[in-house]
């Protein structure tokens, strides 16, 4: 038998058997190239697939807020209104929770030359998203202390008809500025009242508001103008659905409450608030606070009306806050119905 010759055998196969391991080593490995920088530059990755877009959420319609078959009216003398009590949180909190109870409020005695306060109180009372907006009369008063009247009320349920105005009680059409009246022998009142024209927005009953805050002093004379001002509304807004409210000073030494239906009689005039009510939150027992409305909101009326006792609904157990704070009147108020206006 011949003998393989090794030498021979590893001259030739070890360099073959090499250079195949280089050939497939580079058949199997990507290239890498070199960048311009002189570094290693691997190679870039293939791009990601953009992520389709989501489809954009549909908006939702704007919710139809029912009217409520009964609207609640009150009115609500809030007692020297102004920076001092705008800037108090606690009285804020309660004032706040009185408003949201009802859906209009004739506001009285607010005293804010800024006329912030008002706006402020506003604001808070939407807080909650509650939609109320507010229409405010011109300072009215005969001496360096002026007050405003106020309207604050629920805009899902009612809409301001145009011609809101200040009562011209001299004749002189000054009342609805600052003019001062009392260089005028027939200045009738000493805040003359401010009057709005309503409507329910999806309902039938439109009515006026007369919101009135009397001189103590001078509360016989004043209420006894106030008929003069309601027939001063129909020419004005051809409205005969009446609604007089506000602080009339209309009992103790001011007024004598048995005379009212010499001011008022029956048969023109509904006198709502009843003079056994209580309506200050001091220990006397008055009933300052009235509301008055013309024999054709008869339909209209629920036949409810109410003395709003703040001071046994919230919590005064604070050191810091009494039920003074928030004011020396209670609100008062009368239901309605909304629907069932037929002039």
């Amino acid at each position: 038998m011949r003998k393989v010759n090794v030498g021979i055998f590893r001259f030739l196969f070890i360099p073959t058997f090499l250079a195949i391991l280089v050939l497939l080593n580079a058949s199997c490995t990507t290239p890498i190239e070199e960048s311009d920088y002189g570094g290693i530059e691997e190679p870039e990755p293939e791009p990601e697939p953009e992520p389709e877009p989501e489809p954009e959420p549909e908006e939702d319609e704007p919710e139809d807020i029912p009217t409520p078959d009964i609207i609640k009216i009150a009115s609500f003398n809030i007692q020297i209104f102004g920076q001092s009590k705008s800037s108090k949180q606690e009285v804020m909190d309660i004032l706040v929770q009185i408003i949201r109870d009802f859906d209009i409020v004739a506001i009285q005695e607010i005293r804010d030359a800024a006329g912030t306060a008002i706006i402020t109180l506003k604001n808070q009372v939407n807080a909650d998203g509650s939609s109320y907006n507010v229409i405010v009369g011109p300072r009215v008063g005969r001496t360096i202390s002026k007050e405003q009247y106020a309207y604050m009320y629920d805009t899902n349920i009612f809409e301001v008809l145009p011609n809101s105005y200040t009562y011209d009680d001299d004749g002189d059409g000054n009342d609805s500025n600052d003019i001062d009246d009392s260089i005028h022998l027939n200045d009738l009142f000493e805040r003359e009242p401010f009057i709005a024209h309503f409507k329910i927005k999806s309902g039938d009953f439109d009515f006026v508001l007369i919101n009135i805050h009397t001189k103590p002093d001078d509360a016989t004379a004043e209420i006894g103008y106030l008929p003069d001002v309601i027939a001063d509304v129909f020419p004005h807004l051809n409205e005969i659905d009446i609604i007089c409210l506000g602080d009339f000073n209309a009992d103790g030494s001011y007024f004598d409450e048995d005379t009212y239906t010499t001011i008022f009689p029956s048969s023109q005039y509904n006198w709502l608030i009843s003079n056994s009510a209580d309506t200050t939150v001091a220990v006397s027992d008055n009933t300052y606070d009235r509301i008055v409305t013309t024999l054709s909101t008869n339909e209209d009326f629920k036949g409810t009306v109410g003395v709003y006792r703040f001071d046994t609904l919230y919590d005064f157990s604070s050191p810091t806050l009494e039920p003074n704070d928030v004011s020396d009147h209670y609100p008062i108020w009368g239901e309605f119905y909304s629907n069932k206006d037929t002039d």
